[in-house]
């Protein structure tokens, strides 16, 4: 007879989330592995950035052309290197939780930090894309009746934040004040 799972709600939560990552990697691998093979995105940048900070917020449009343009191609292999990272992550991490019992659980713990830190440089890079493309971060109306509502970069902001929450509990427990202050020895800090 099967056991009954107290918290079937647990396991669908993790199983979505695990599905957001995947697609969150995947999205990440395609797109760092695309700039690769093409490989004109770092020569390309400046110019695209030109082109498209003209609806940049002023202090972002003074950055890109004060600090990325001048070493575009620099920061263009790193875009490149960090897509590509952040995608493997994503996807290992996921298919490490979903080997579940045959993984220790240090493995499971590092990947899922892992996971986190992948998504944290995920948002960043996102951001600032964002930023550059001049986006509102979805709280505007689309600008005709034929775009999308929210672009699949905010959308993305959204779920790589929610890695990072899921990732947020896989990080040691600080012992309480009250545990410490009440004597406690299991939970006193050294």
């Amino acid at each position: 007879m099967r056991s009954h799972d107290p918290h079937p709600s647990s396991a669908a939560a993790l199983a979505a989330l695990l599905l957001v990552q995947v697609c969150l990697g995947y999205e990440w691998l395609v797109s760092g592995l695309t700039k690769l093979v093409h490989g004109d995105f770092p020569s390309g940048l400046a110019r695209e950035l030109g082109d498209m900070s003209r609806t940049s917020p002023g202090w972002y449009r003074d950055f890109l052309s004060g600090t990325v343009v001048p070493h575009a191609a620099a920061f263009g292999y790193a875009i490149e290197i960090a897509e590509v990272a952040v995608g493997g992550v994503l996807l290992v991490a996921a298919a490490v939780w979903l080997a579940g019992g045959r993984v220790p659980a240090a493995w499971l713990r590092a990947w899922q930090l892992a996971a986190g830190a992948g998504a944290l440089v995920g948002l960043a890079l996102v951001v600032n894309f964002e930023l550059a493309n001049g986006g509102t971060f979805g709280v505007r109306l689309a600008s005709d009746s034929f775009d999308e509502g929210v672009d699949l970069d905010t959308l993305m902001i959204g779920l790589q934040l929610a890695v990072i929450v899921w990732s947020a509990a896989a990080l040691p427990r600080r012992a309480t004040l009250h545990a410490w202050s009440s004597g406690s020895t299991a939970s006193r800090p050294a």
